[in-house]
This record gives C-alpha cells, structure tokens and sequence, in this order.
C-alpha cells in the first residue's frame, strides 16, 4: 500500500524558510543582509490543508525570522556562527540586519502544477547593493528553492534593476503581434513567482495607505476583483511561471505575457511603464513601444514611457489596470 504523503505542517514551512534566510545571507564588511521577501508555495491540495490557519502561519513566521536573526546575532546559534566565519575565513560575521520595514512572507497555491504532494516551494529575493566603485549597478537576488522528501534543490538568478530612461513621447506604435513562445522547462523545477492576491494575507495589498504607498493597481482577472498597493521603485506585472519573478499576478490567458509589464517611479516621484510582452500593452488606448525580440529569440523590454497620475493600462486585450499615484 503507497504512504499517504503528509501536507506540509506549519512547523516544516517556518523550518524551510529558515534554512532560506541562513543559506542566502550576504556579506557586507560591517552587516550582513538577508532576503526578506518569502513567496512559499504549496501543492493546492496542500495548501487547503493548511488554508484556514494560513494567516496565523504568516504572522508567526515574520515574527520567528526577527527572533531568529537575534539569536544570531547574539551568539546564540555558535553552529551557524562557526559554519558562517569558517566559510568567510572571518573570526565573526558582521550582524544580520532586520529590514526596517519588516519581512514579507506569503503562503499560497502552486497554481501550474510545479509542486508534488509534500513539496514546497519558496522564491526569496534580496535587494543586493550596487558594487559603485568597479561601475556595477544593483541587482536583486532570486533564488528558487523546491524543498521536499529528496532534500533541497535551487536555482538563483541575479537581475539588474532598470536604469533610469528618458520619457519618451506618446507616440501611437503599433503592438508586434506574434503567437506566444512555448515555455521552457527549466529543472528542477522553479516555483512559481508572487501568486493570487489576498489568498495569504490580504490586508497586506488592501490595508490602508502608509507613507510607503508609492501607487495603487486596481484590476479584475479570472479569479475575480484585486487592488496592490505599489511600494517599491519597480514592480512586474504578468502571469509569472517557471521561466519569470513577478511581483503581480495576473490570472488570464496567454495573452498576458508571463512577464508583461514593468512600472518604475524614480527619485523626484514620477512614474515610467515599460512593455516587456508579446503582445502588446496600452496607456489610456496608446500602445506602448513594443519589446522587441533578440538575435538569440529573448524579448528586450521596450523603451519607458511617462505614466499620467491616472491611467487605464491594458494588458494586450485581456486584462484593464487602473493605476494611481497616490500621496501626490
């Protein structure tokens, strides 16, 4: 008789997402930073297993990740700090910093059937400094982890984040109308990028505005009616997958590009869209400048364009944003 496999308690998630802040930790010369955004992704028949107390599991594991990095940090854990010093040929690592606006951690769905019965799936990012002195540029660290029976497997991507363009005009351009890539299958398995709004922690994308609201994002898609609460310089917007980190996820078809469009709001508080789709975006009925398709068949973004305070964004002919700057 098969062994019934177990869901994942809330127990072995807070263990997994432990080993993911220990593992991807960087190293400055006077503090250590750790990522702290958490995606966690369950099997779906799983995820109901644990979909009642989910909240609770978030809440607690924001607070354990604090407690966690304290302990560190006081010498408590001489294990790690032993593993740590001997791997950095240091006699003590720099402090591990708690991101001053807190951990985002977030349990969901695996929606594409990337995920076994028992498995679990985290995408953790951290925000890596920009190495000015030898001309770098910052990046953000992404790691894909799938944790399970066999131990734990991960892929990491580092992306550079957008340099500042110049506005460019509205121009009418025409959206390149080409049929969709097939995925790539990418081993192992990479989880799936920020999913479903509000199944984990809605208040987290509805709350009340803080003086980090930066814009809201208002849309509807097949799972119904969602707001997102834009608080970082630079958001992606798509379907997300196994090829593509998105920070909202649309539900829709294939003409929502797996990575469609990028919203980026520079230092004197204007906002830019960015089309990175193959099908085609539009600002209030204007298309934007179309990504275009390398000598080696990869998209590259097209060229910024100024977003007005308020606009309809149109995602090919499948999905209307309304977005909105707020504290103008």
């Amino acid at each position: 008789m098969m062994a019934t496999v177990k869901a994942p308690s809330g127990q072995t998630i807070w263990k997994a997402v432990r080993e993911e802040l220990l593992l991807n930790l960087y190293v400055l010369p006077f503090s250590t930073i750790a990522p702290t955004v958490y995606h966690v992704y369950l099997h779906p028949e799983d995820f109901e297993a644990v979909e009642g107390v989910a909240p609770k599991i978030v809440e607690q594991i924001r607070q354990a990740l604090t407690a966690e990095v304290e302990r560190v940090n006081r010498g408590a854990d001489g294990s790690v700090r032993s593993w740590m010093s001997k791997l950095l040929d240091r006699e003590q690592t720099p402090p591990i910093e708690v991101p001053p606006g807190g951990w985002e951690v977030y349990v969901r769905p695996d929606p594409n059937g990337e995920l076994g019965r028992g498995q679990l799936g985290i995408v953790s990012t951290l925000a890596m400094p920009a190495p000015v002195e030898y001309g770098g540029t910052p990046t953000t660290r992404i790691v894909r982890s799938v944790v399970g029976a066999a131990g734990r497997s991960a892929t990491v991507a580092e992306v550079a984040q957008p340099v500042p363009a110049a506005p460019v005009p509205a121009v009418a351009t025409p959206a390149t109308q080409v049929p969709p890539l097939p995925t790539p299958a990418v081993v192992p398995p990479a989880v799936l990028s920020p999913a479903t709004p509000g199944i984990a922690e809605p208040s987290r994308e509805t709350e009340a505005r803080t003086v980090r609201d930066r814009a809201r994002l208002t849309y509807n898609d097949e799972q119904g009616a969602h707001a997102f609460v834009m608080r970082k310089d630079t958001v992606s917007i798509g379907r997300g997958g196994s090829a593509a980190w998105v920070d909202v996820q649309i539900v829709s078809n294939s003409r929502v590009s797996r990575e469609h469009l990028r919203i980026r709001v520079d230092a004197h508080g204007r906002f830019f869209a960015q089309d990175v789709s193959l099908w085609g975006t539009t600002v209030d009925g204007v298309a934007l400048p179309p990504a275009v398709k390398g000598s080696e068949g990869v998209a590259q973004p097209g060229a910024e364009y100024a977003l007005p305070m308020r606009a309809r964004i149109g995602l090919a002919d499948a999905v209307v944003i309304d977005f909105e700057v707020l504290g103008a």
